[in-house]
């Protein structure tokens, strides 16, 4: 590499190591490079900026952020939260499984983890106290369950990696379904076991005109994913305009029939909908223009004749590549994870003939883990003050719900179906 090019990196590790935002380091570091390395001119550095974020596939980003905050505001996820109670409240562990299957279905409907996750604490943390649980238990199943909101499709990071390696949005969505679904069964399994072995209590036995009322109280909720997936499989409308679909969807269900979405409620959503969005699109701008330098330097190309030269096959590539991102993930955020990290194996994934859709919804799995992984672990950050328990004893109770996900995450490796049946039924 060229001199400047080490300036560049080192301003970029620089800010890095000083506190500075990623997207900035990144991009400071990046303008350095391109600019006095590559010659690129200083006015294209604005068109380059937007050019980067003009694209109609990440439309669908601030739309399902919108849709689950509008359904967060309206009240829309206590008809939920009572459905799940009332099947499955009175076995032992009955509550905690709720919590899983209740963060694995509002993923359906948010996409976001810090969506679920703040749903979640706020409306069901108390509810486990209350029921008898550890609050650190309660959080650290709080947290855990909440990343089944980025695997459970609509997903915000196969969005973002659709978008940024050329890959189809939609096979992704199907892709992570079934590890998703996989991941909540071993956690309420683990769930159940600490249960029992903690003697939480249960709660009684809800009758079943309870449970009917309860399940005709959530239907108009269920509908919105196989609303969502329904319309983008049967190519009624494309991913960004189901994303819009279920804004309009959420509007009505808070507005017509729960009935609790006020105007206040609805611009609070327009607002945290902007700052979450506008920080995701920063970080998008930075990691693109480190994906250009890097592609310049030459790395992923250095990266793939690597895997060439020590001939690994497909699935040794793969498992490389997930435990190296499980030790990255203890250090970095998941998002820069997937937008710089993640694009650096695509052209080895390509020579090996792995497909593009099982490598990305592997590696997003693992980018995932790593959120709730310390010392980083953005998710731990969040859920603290969230669930009113301090950061480590949450990372403590956590730590069997992880074991579970990475179980998850090597049977779908080992056994590729998970991942890919549904993706080739629908293609």
């Amino acid at each position: 590499m060229e001199f400047i090019q080490y300036v560049g990196i080192g301003v970029l590790i620089l800010l890095f190591l000083l506190g500075s935002p990623l997207a900035i380091a990144f991009s400071v570091g990046s303008i350095i490079i391109l600019i006095f390395s590559i010659g690129f001119p200083v006015p294209n550095v604005a068109q380059l900026f937007f050019s980067t974020i003009n694209s109609y596939t990440l439309l669908a980003m601030p739309f399902f952020i919108l849709a689950g905050n509008l359904l967060l505001r309206s009240g829309g996820m206590v008809p939920l939260r009572n459905f799940m109670n009332a099947m499955v409240g009175h076995w032992p562990g009955g509550m905690a499984v709720a919590t899983i299957i209740f963060a694995a279905f509002l993923g359906s409907i948010s996409g976001s983890a810090a969506a679920c996750l703040a749903i979640i604490g706020t409306v069901v943390v108390p509810i486990l106290v209350e029921s008898g649980y550890d609050r650190p238990f309660a959080s650290g199943l709080t947290v855990t369950a909440a990343e089944l909101g980025m695997l459970i499709p609509p997903s915000l990071f196969f969005i973002l990696f659709g978008a940024f390696n050329r890959v189809s949005i939609a096979d992704l969505f199907m892709a992570g379904v079934g590890p998703g679904l996989l991941s909540a069964l071993l956690m309420s399994i683990v769930a159940v076991i600490i249960s029992k072995r903690r003697k939480y209590a249960t709660r009684s036995s809800a009758s079943w005109t309870e449970r009917r009322k309860t399940f005709i109280a959530v239907i108009p909720l269920m509908l919105m994913p196989i609303i969502v997936l329904g319309g983008i499989y049967s190519g009624i409308f494309s991913p960004t305009q189901a994303a819009s679909v279920s804004v309009f969807y959420a509007i009505f269900l808070g507005a017509l029939f729960y009935r609790r979405l006020t105007w206040k409620a609805f611009m609070e959503s327009l607002v945290d909908t902007c700052k979450l969005s506008s920080m995701i699109y920063i970080m998008y701008i930075g990691g693109d223009l480190f994906g250009k330098v890097l592609g310049y330097i030459g790395l992923p190309q250095l990266i793939s004749e690597w895997v060439i030269a020590l001939e690994l096959g497909p699935l040794s590539f793969l498992l490389a590549v997930e435990v190296m991102l499980l030790v990255m993930g203890f250090f970095f955020s998941s998002i820069p994870m997937v937008i710089i990290v993640l694009p650096l194996f695509m052209p080895s994934v390509i020579e090996l003939g792995i497909d593009p859709v099982f490598y990305g919804c592997l590696a997003i799995f693992c980018s995932l883990i790593g959120e709730i992984t310390p010392p980083m672990g953005p998710q731990l950050w969040i859920a603290a003050p969230i669930c009113n328990e301090k950061m480590g004893n949450i990372a403590r109770e956590a730590w069997p719900f992880l074991g579970a996900q990475v179980l998850a995450l090597f049977l779908a490796t080992f056994i590729p179906g998970i991942v890919m049946f549904l993706v080739n039924l629908m293609r």
